[in-house]
């Protein structure tokens, strides 16, 4: 599945997806769907270091891309967007979402709540 994104250019691209996890929250683990996506929003993210887990915030408007890379053959995409439901996010079972993770996802929304300068010049 792919969703239109608005990139600077005010051109749309499609950002792929594997699914949706709540309203607002996407996720992508295919590594060619996750590369096209790099690809596509100009996403760079770090080779991890010693075990750690390399991640990088991309802001779009009102959305987000958290990239996160464990290793080459292990990395995982979320889009979230301004429309995530914070109940239902917290409401998922840490078995299925580990705390870390949710907190890095609400960090993801929070940018997308944020207004700067940009956002009201035409």
């Amino acid at each position: 599945m792919e969703i239109g994104i608005e990139r600077d250019n005010g051109k749309y691209v499609g950002y792929k997806i594997d699914g949706e996890i709540i309203n607002g929250l996407y996720q992508t683990v295919e590594l060619d769907k996750i590369a096209d996506n790099c690809k596509n929003f100009d996403i760079k993210v770090e080779k991890p270091k010693n075990g750690m887990v390399a991640s990088k915030m991309s802001k779009r408007d009102n959305l987000c891309i958290l990239t996160m890379k464990f290793d080459k053959e292990n990395q995982v995409q979320f889009l979230v967007g301004n429309d995530l439901n914070l109940i239902e996010l917290n409401c998922i079972p840490t078995e299925q979402m580990p705390t870390d993770l949710r907190k890095m996802i609400i960090q993801a929304y929070e940018l997308t709540q944020k207004n700067t300068l940009k956002d009201f010049m035409n």
